[in-house]
């Protein structure tokens, strides 16, 4: 199966970004896709541009507004889903939102999850090192122990906000990046051409990822760049991969 996983950048020049995001669904057309700043608007454009997938439909509202699952329904059927609480206070709506997917030619199910942590941008860990998200991490790594079932294949994804910190304690779960299990450097996913940084700083960074336990077996990994007038989707570039969960 592919899965990507995008933050779509809320709101922001929005609808400018709108072309773009119709153009990366038409060519790219995952099995599974998983979103983070999501909001009303870009939902109804995915909804529209993957007509074949469905997503969860749920009052919750960080579904709607934080993040959904959409997948392939010729290719899966939902079972079960759920938006877990693992403490990320600063955005009430963020859970680590999960769908069950069964497999539509086997009996076989996969776990699919998404998280936002919190950013790096808050005034305790720029004025003092202070950072919520290894105390999220410990959470989504207790969540994922309670829901991934026996030989179930699982794959999280999601905007990190880190390069470091949560994959170590993932990989200490059990859980391997599709690039590091490939034996590949991630790329950079943030900024894309569309974002600038302030006058006298500049840098990239690598905040979006997909990890998955040992029952997916990734076959490759990219991160596609698509434009629609030089426009990128977001400000956020995406992460693909394609698993082997038979």
């Amino acid at each position: 199966m592919s899965i990507v996983t995008y933050n779509l950048w809320g709101l922001e020049r929005w609808p400018e970004r709108e072309p773009a995001l119709r153009q990366f669904c038409e060519l790219i057309r995952p099995d599974v896709l998983c979103t983070q700043e999501l909001k009303p608007e870009t939902r109804a454009v995915l909804d529209a541009a993957l007509p074949g997938h469905a997503r969860v439909d749920d009052a919750f509202q960080g579904w709607s507004t934080e993040s959904n699952i959409w997948w392939d329904g010729s290719l899966f059927e939902l079972v079960a889903y759920g938006a877990e609480d693992v403490g990320i206070a600063r955005y009430p709506e963020r859970r680590l939102f999960w769908a069950r997917l069964k497999v539509a030619d086997r009996d076989r199910t996969v776990l699919v999850a998404t998280v936002h942590f919190t950013d790096q941008g808050t005034a305790e860990e720029l004025g003092e090192g202070r950072t919520t998200r290894v105390a999220e991490t410990n959470a989504t790594v207790r969540a994922l122990g309670t829901l991934v079932g026996d030989g179930e294949p699982a794959v999280l994804t999601g905007d990190f906000n880190d390069a470091l910190l949560p994959l170590g304690r993932l990989f200490r779960a059990g859980f391997r990046s599709c690039f590091g299990a490939l034996g590949q450097l991630p790329p950079p996913t943030m900024p894309a051409g569309i974002f600038r940084f302030g006058p006298g700083f500049a840098s990239s960074f690598v905040l979006d990822w997909i990890v998955a336990n040992r029952h997916a077996r990734p076959v490759s990994a990219s991160s596609p760049h698509v434009y629609a007038d030089h426009v990128p989707p977001s400000d956020h570039w995406p992460v693909q991969a394609v698993y082997d969960i038979g």
